[in-house]
């Protein structure tokens, strides 16, 4: 049986990866190999290993690297333990491939390692362009270190092959966040209601703000307390549920100062809803805020208005129903003020929700 092994860090990357593991764990031909690490183990993030193992996925080997990611400085030596404990785990799985997603900075150590040690990488979501990210520079190495390339559209693929100067490989399958909406039905505004404790009377709206990691602390403290400044402007008939940020450097800062609306009641802060929830949540809302990857690659497929601040997802396609703005209050303020919901006509540029069984049929194949 051909060894497939899948590394998930992040609860958000996870959400995309879990039907892949889904259908090659039930594929009789293949065998699912599953290491766990990064912010799946961290209490701030939820600790959302545990979604893992509620889901069914087997998971091979668990590598604690002890996130820190205070300063650059700790983010560096975090990646020097991610590097050191993927040696020996890979060595000891010794799978044919290793698959990643994404652009995320443990990327770097985890793929070098797998590189040196002749796994050949398969690369999901490949060629996207984020310039207001770190995320981009990681992608792009990514990108190069992997020998199969799943990027989620066409532009995607052709900035792959621009970089590798070959076609070898390159296979466009969608993002496979999108399966979720063709394998299992959505909760309900009343299901979820109970489950978040929410009036379901009420607007609700979707928050998800991630650290520009191209920018300053300063930078991104501005931007969320900008943010927080606007959320207290939404009248009590809102109520706004607010994910926490990813474990990037301003991560936390961006928590802090977004926890301290939830002194009202009309603000949740939640660790991690979990894909179905915040997918079913996410179709319920007035809109989503934030610069979270969700709000450009997932809303438009269930076309809800999204605001995207500042630069972190700049170069990404924007659908017909995102609107953009800056980090300033005014600009901020400006968009909520104006959102409405329009139809689109390009709700399916992003996939049609069949990703994953696409990705095993063509890893059968090579």
């Amino acid at each position: 049986m051909r060894k497939i092994c899948v590394m998930t860090a992040a609860r958000s990357e996870y959400g995309y990866l879990k039907w892949l593991m889904k259908d090659i764990l039930e594929d009789d031909s293949l065998e699912l190999q599953t290491i766990v690490t990064g912010g799946h183990l961290s209490e701030e993030q939820g600790y959302t290993i545990q979604l893992i193992q509620e889901d069914g996925i087997p998971i091979s080997k668990i590598v604690d690297v002890n996130v820190n990611n205070d300063t650059e400085v700790d983010i560096c030596k975090t990646m020097s333990r991610y590097s050191t404990g993927f040696t020996e785990a890979l060595q000891e799985l010794s799978p044919d491939c290793l698959v990643v997603l994404g652009d995320r900075y443990e990327l770097l150590p985890i793929c070098s390692v797998a590189y040196m040690l002749r796994i050949p990488i398969v690369h999901l979501s490949g060629g996207d362009v984020t310039e207001g990210a770190l995320d981009d520079g990681i992608r792009n190495a990514v990108t190069m270190l992997a020998t199969y390339h799943f990027p989620g559209t066409q532009p995607s693929a052709e900035n792959i092959s621009r970089m590798r100067n070959s076609e070898m490989n390159i296979f466009t399958v969608g993002e496979p966040s999108l399966d979720l909406f063709n394998r299992i039905d959505l909760m309900t505004r009343e299901q979820l209601s109970l489950n978040l404790n929410l009036d379901s009377g009420k607007k609700w709206v979707l928050c998800t703000l991630h650290s520009e990691t191209m920018e300053s602390l300063e930078y991104n403290i501005s931007m969320a307390s900008n943010l927080r400044d606007v959320l207290k402007e939404l009248s009590d008939n809102y109520q706004v549920v607010i994910t926490k940020a990813n474990a990037d450097f301003g991560g936390k800062e961006i928590n802090e100062i977004l926890g301290t609306l939830c002194s009202n009641s009309k603000f949740r802060q939640i660790p991690s809803l979990g894909q179905l929830r915040y997918l079913s949540y996410m179709k319920q809302v007035e809109f989503v805020i934030g610069n979270s990857s969700s709000g450009i690659v997932e809303t438009p497929f269930m076309n809800i208005p999204t605001i995207n601040i500042g630069n972190r997802q700049k170069g990404r396609y924007q659908c017909g129903n995102i609107h953009q703005c800056d980090c300033s209050y005014e600009s901020i303020l400006k968009q909520v003020q104006n959102i409405k919901k329009i139809d689109i006509e390009d709700m399916f540029y992003w996939g049609n929700g069949y990703t994953s069984s696409s990705i095993v049929k063509k890893l059968k194949e090579l």
